[in-house]
């Protein structure tokens, strides 16, 4: 299995745009084959700091879900979102 940590830090007035993109997002991905758990979590420390909480299956279904339309669709949005680039942490787990 792998874990991917995807933290974004959003600028205000970006807030609402980036919620409402990854609330569709979430809720397709979660009916991806391979897809084990997919949430999006916000920092109680610093607003907008938020931390995207994925478990796959397999590589095969990270690969599969980096091609979603919607995926892409934030990743050409995301810099305009943000204040500063989104940091990734990929890590495998033995089950």
């Amino acid at each position: 299995m792998k874990v991917i940590n995807a933290s974004f830090f959003i600028k205000e007035d970006q807030r609402e745009n980036f919620l409402s993109d990854t609330k569709e997002l979430i809720s397709e991905t979660r009916k991806e084959e391979g897809c084990l758990a997919y949430n999006l979590y916000e920092s109680l420390e610093e607003r907008n700091a938020f931390i995207m909480v994925e478990l796959w299956k397999d590589q095969a279904a990270i690969n599969n879900h980096n091609q979603s339309s919607l995926l892409q669709s934030l990743f050409g949005k995301i810099a305009n979102f943000s204040t500063k680039a989104p940091d990734l942490k990929i890590s495998e787990l033995s089950e």
